[in-house]
């Protein structure tokens, strides 16, 4: 009995795990730096990276808000850039502009967004958009 409950726990777990790392990818995306929840210390410039299944060019939006918007793109009004693509991998290092109002320098919570242009079958909505990902500068 001991071994039936053990073995369905198990089973649960690696369920729940699959669910969680198949969460964070989207259209292909998985974004994989800066992480949900980490810590970015003001001043520095973070490296975004990732995994990108697909064609088409890449593109990282930071927003201090999570509104998408009909597309399911969050805004780009403290960043947007292009990011490069390379074995299946993407990766941008953030630009840094030295004045106290630039987002690297104000501390406070942050989401960022790398989403394809690609028109690959539905040509309705070539942005390819992967999952959210919430951060702090601080």
């Amino acid at each position: 009995m001991n071994r039936v409950i053990i073995l369905a726990a198990c089973s649960a777990a690696l369920l729940i795990g699959a669910a969680t790392a198949q969460a964070a990818t989207k259209n292909g995306i998985t974004p994989t730096s800066p992480k949900a929840g980490s810590t970015v210390p003001v001043g520095t410039t973070p490296t975004f990276k990732g995994k990108v299944q697909g064609k088409g060019s890449l593109w990282i939006h930071v927003c201090k808000k999570n509104k998408k918007n009909g597309e399911g793109i969050i805004c780009h009004k403290a960043m947007i850039d292009q990011a490069k693509k390379k074995d299946g991998r993407f990766k941008l290092k953030a630009q840094f502009f030295d004045f106290p109002a630039f987002w690297l320098n104000t501390p406070g919570t942050y989401y960022w967004q790398a989403h394809r242009i690609s028109c690959e079958g539905d040509i309705n909505d070539c942005r390819q958009e992967g999952p959210t990902v919430k951060f702090k500068v601080g």
